[in-house]
């Protein structure tokens, strides 16, 4: 199995090499680039084609959920994990319906980040359980509620989506095709009121839609 390529995104010198030397240390990840500024970023993951940019949330001058967007457009294939200070509501939510994959904080566990990043590599998700309260919390502020109930084979694709299945995966066990699931998560999504994967299945366990 080849190696998980990251590029790391962070101003903080001492960070990013504490951030270096703990992922280099993993046999199958190797970092292959790193960016202190964020108008080299969009240039570095062009040149380089990462798997997994693990991209500081709040660096001076560059605003990142916009960064976030432009690379989903742009790079499509280079899966994004935040990895920041901070928890506030604005910037998880932000930055989770910018098209992150992931969301770490720089004071989780050392081996959360190695796992998140072998996680979003394999094209899951993988948010902090302190991140995910606040989603929760960010759900319950906004009250959200699905206006049309799900069909039962809307049901079928979100429990399956809750267990980190991904819509190739969803397809074969429904026999469906995937442009069928694709469907199915978009007409989830309107319904719910979210514009994540992660939003529509923390919405679901919060209103006891399914179980966790």
């Amino acid at each position: 199995m080849s190696n998980i390529k990251v590029v790391l995104a962070e101003d903080h010198h001492v960070v990013r090499a504490a951030v270096a030397t703990l992922l280099t240390k993993e046999p199958d990840i190797v970092v292959v680039g790193e960016v202190a500024e964020g108008d080299a970023l969009m240039e570095v993951l062009e040149e380089i084609k990462p798997d997994v940019l693990v991209l500081d949330a709040h660096m001076p001058g560059h605003k990142v959920v916009q960064s976030a967007k432009m690379l989903q457009k742009n790079c499509p294939d280079v899966k994004i994990l935040v990895l920041s200070a901070y928890n506030r509501r604005e910037y998880v939510v932000g930055l989770l319906s910018a098209g992150a994959a992931g969301y770490v904080l720089k004071d989780d566990p050392p081996e959360m980040l190695v796992q998140a990043v072998r996680k979003v590599a394999a094209g899951g998700e993988w948010i902090s359980p302190r991140v995910a309260k606040v989603l929760v919390k960010s759900v319950r502020h906004e009250e959200k509620s699905a206006t049309t109930a799900l069909t039962d084979r809307e049901m079928d694709v979100l429990e399956l989506m809750a267990r980190g299945h991904k819509n190739e995966e969803i397809a074969d066990k429904l026999v469906i095709t995937t442009q069928t699931v694709k469907n199915h998560v978009r007409s989830i999504f309107r319904k719910l009121g979210v514009k994540t994967r992660v939003e529509a299945v923390l919405y679901a366990i919060h209103n006891k839609l399914i179980r966790p």
